[in-house]
């Protein structure tokens, strides 16, 4: 009878188990360096793009794709600035979307209002991340590949930032200057799960209610 109830407990757990999972749901990097790009505009904002091939080295469902498409676009929302008078920050609000080359596949795009860019002043690398949470408006990500639930991150890393990372002041508001730069990404989002369909349930109890007669006639052998 311990049997019994210890089995019931376990199939219970994996009928309610949760809808979700976190998981890091692509990954990716430039095929040909220095294709990302700041681009100082003169009127005190900064807008960052790429339209370039990647390599996805990572992704939650179907093949990898060695021949990617990446296209970004991003204008700065808010004054450059120095943090502790070391580290640049400056937001970005904007979109991306990662394709196959024929654009017939939709592996991950996304809108974000608030992403953070940020790297040490004079420095050759920086990190651009968007959260869901707190950042307003959030982070949102659609995929053909699946459904996704609570988007939790999405971030480029930067690296061989040309010129080096710094602050533009001779416009009417300070800004980060143009630069060139090659990229890396990664997101991570919550996976939505399949629910048991009745069918597959109904089954499933049949089978626990044989179960369960077999287990009461051992018992009443002994």
């Amino acid at each position: 009878m311990k049997l019994l109830v210890a089995t019931l407990a376990f199939v219970a757990a994996l009928v309610v188990a949760p809808l979700a999972r976190a998981d890091t749901i692509v990954s990716f990097g430039n095929i040909t360096p220095n294709q990302f790009t700041a681009t100082d505009n003169g009127d005190g904002t900064t807008t960052l793009s790429t339209s370039s091939d990647v390599n996805i080295t990572q992704i939650f469902a179907g093949a990898l794709d060695a021949d990617a498409l990446f296209t970004f676009t991003a204008t700065s929302t808010n004054d450059a600035s120095l943090v502790l008078g070391a580290v640049v920050t400056q937001r970005y609000a904007g979109s991306f979307t990662l394709t196959n080359q024929a654009g017939t596949i939709n592996y991950l795009s996304g809108t974000f209002g608030a992403g953070l860019e940020f790297g040490g002043n004079g420095s050759t690398g920086a990190t651009l991340q968007t959260n869901s949470f707190p950042q307003s408006p959030p982070l949102v990500l659609f995929s053909d590949l699946g459904d996704l639930v609570n988007p939790e991150s999405f971030q480029l890393s930067l690296a061989n930032i040309n010129l080096p990372l710094h602050i533009d002041s001779s416009g009417p508001n300070p800004t980060i200057a143009s630069f060139t730069s090659s990229y890396s990404g990664v997101a991570d989002a919550a996976l939505a799960q399949p629910v048991p369909e009745p069918a597959s349930l109904t089954l499933l109890g049949l089978g626990l209610v044989g179960f369960a007669g077999k287990l009461r006639k051992r018992v009443a052998r002994r």
